[in-house]
């Protein structure tokens, strides 16, 4: 199974799948739900060819409200099928306390704030300039420091193959009248985000 097609799987598997309530799901929660919904689907495809590779959740990374459907939340799951591994975004909404998996293909997760990228950007900078002092002598590295602005954190995609967001971002330094535009990958980790720098 190609991962492309991952992604389409879980998000047929998802269709109507309950999960226990909660504030957001679990990592069992959901790995329950994608397991109700394998068999739901093998039992529709009897006289059909059986879903031949199992898919299963291998981890959670994080969950978050979604910022595209009001009363949904936005999973980000490792997920793997057969011999295969990937990252996906699961949509679910909480139905009367039951969770419900979402079917709408590329959902998006939703990348720090402006502020957060900022000071995580400012920390990696400082921490660079006390590795290395020649880097304190580079004017971008100075501007990283401190007086460097990121105005806004817009459109995340997810990688498949590390759960990284990758996200469109705005910065702006006094050095330079216009934004600078350019993508800054971040990653989510036990609940907070951690700048990756290239």
């Amino acid at each position: 199974m190609r991962l492309t097609s991952l992604a389409l799987t879980a998000a047929a598997l998802f269709a109507t799948l309950p999960a226990h309530a909660a504030t957001m799901p679990t990592l069992e929660q959901i790995h329950a739900a994608v397991q109700a919904g394998v068999a739901k689907t093998q039992a529709k495809m009897q006289s059909a060819m059986p879903v031949p590779i199992a898919v299963k959740v291998t981890s959670l990374v994080g969950c978050q409200e979604s910022q595209e459907v009001r009363g949904e939340v936005v999973c980000l799951v490792g997920m793997s099928a057969g011999m295969r591994d990937a990252f996906n975004v699961l949509p679910l909404r909480n139905e009367g306390g039951t969770w419900v998996g979402v079917e709408r293909k590329n959902a998006k997760f939703t990348g720090p704030s402006p502020a957060e990228a900022q000071a995580m950007i400012r920390a990696w900078a400082k921490e660079e300039v006390a590795r290395n002092p020649e880097a304190a002598k580079d004017v971008q590295m100075q501007e990283a420091q401190s007086t460097m602005q990121v105005k806004a954190v817009n459109e995340c995609d997810v990688k498949r193959k590390t759960g990284y967001l990758v996200c469109e971002t705005e910065l702006s330094v006094p050095s330079r009248p216009e934004a600078i535009k350019t993508e800054l990958t971040f990653m989510l980790e036990n609940a907070s985000w951690r700048y990756v720098p290239r």
